[in-house]
């Protein structure tokens, strides 16, 4: 089975993160659209002269990152790294199987991977800003906690591996849009 147009419309009908225990949980439609506005914010900052070209690139990457979780749900992060301890790099069985439903995405994300670099960690680490926010807001008990630690760790380590791979970009100015999103407390109607 193969992601087209036909299956756009069910991105904000599958839902995310149902393997943790949390108050609301996102659709991949709205996880995109937030890691696109994240992305754009961290690219922005640690890359103010950005090429029309990469913007166009960093958009495309992050709208489309997980749209093959429209066929196959949302699998759980730990077992995506998992997998991709064991097999060498793009041979998961998780990352063959979701470039055969959306190789459109698939082929983006490798030209960024080797070709443009800095476009794609500034769309991974948005990715890992958009779990950092979901977690923190809509978690619930002491798994969450961890979660969001880890995820903050991952953060730091991917910023660490893009100040060695990518040096000309000011790779601290993406914690300004951390600590900016993650700043934000939301409210639940049942809290209140």
């Amino acid at each position: 089975m193969q992601f087209d147009i036909r299956n756009l419309p069910f991105a904000g009908t599958v839902t995310r993160w149902h393997s943790v225990n949390c108050h609301r949980y996102p659709s991949v439609a709205e996880h995109s659209c937030l890691v696109a506005l994240y992305a754009r914010e961290i690219a922005s900052r640690v890359y103010p002269d950005l090429s029309a070209d990469d913007q166009v690139l960093l958009y495309e990457l992050a709208l489309m990152h997980d749209l093959s979780e429209v066929v196959t749900g949302d699998m759980p992060s730990p077992i995506k790294r998992q997998l991709k301890q064991v097999f060498p790099p793009g041979e998961s069985p998780i990352d063959q199987l979701e470039a055969s439903i959306c190789p459109d995405a698939a082929a983006r994300e490798h030209q960024a991977k080797t070709t443009r670099p800095h476009i794609y960690i500034c769309m991974k680490l948005a990715d890992i800003l958009d779990a950092m926010v979901v977690i923190k807001q809509e978690g619930k008990g002491p798994v969450a906690q961890q979660i969001e630690k880890e995820r903050t760790g991952a953060f730091e380590a991917l910023l660490d591996s893009a100040r060695k791979s990518c040096p000309k970009g000011d790779w601290s100015r993406a914690h300004e849009v951390r600590e900016a999103v993650m700043s934000l407390t939301h409210v639940q109607i049942d809290e209140i």
